[in-house]
């Protein structure tokens, strides 16, 4: 009976600090319309308004089948330009979304939304046109 209790706590915590390790990132997609190279960041235009992504010193940036044979090749900021379509591994920045100060504009009301980027990847290949 306690070894049956024992388990059951084990199987518990292990179950939860599996969704607690969790990743929280997700993909967007998107055509950038503006470099930012003295703050780092880059920003995709949407329907909805401006997405901007914010370029750390460790993310990595890839152009997927652009190489020699069809490898992959790794990039730097200056490989982000405006009019190229990328996917992007993003984060909220900071990992949480931002604080709110009293007596400050609400952050949900401006068309602004500001991630940072773990991953940014565009493709070398086909084009439909």
């Amino acid at each position: 009976m306690k070894l049956k209790k024992i388990l059951g706590a084990l199987s518990l915590v292990t179950l939860f600090s599996g969704a607690m390790m969790a990743d929280n990132d997700f993909d967007v997609y998107g055509q950038i319309s503006a470099v930012d190279s003295i703050n780092k960041t880059i920003t995709l235009a949407s329907p909805g308004g401006q997405l901007v992504i914010q370029v750390l010193p460790h993310t990595k940036i890839k152009g997927d089948d652009c190489g020699a044979f069809g490898n992959d090749i790794y990039g730097t900021f200056k490989d982000l330009t405006i009019g190229k379509f990328i996917k992007a591994e993003v984060v909220h920045y900071g990992a949480y979304p931002p604080a709110q100060n009293p007596g400050t504009q609400s952050p949900n009301t401006t068309n602004n939304t500001h991630y940072t980027a773990k991953e940014i990847e565009w493709e070398c290949g086909r084009k439909a046109y």
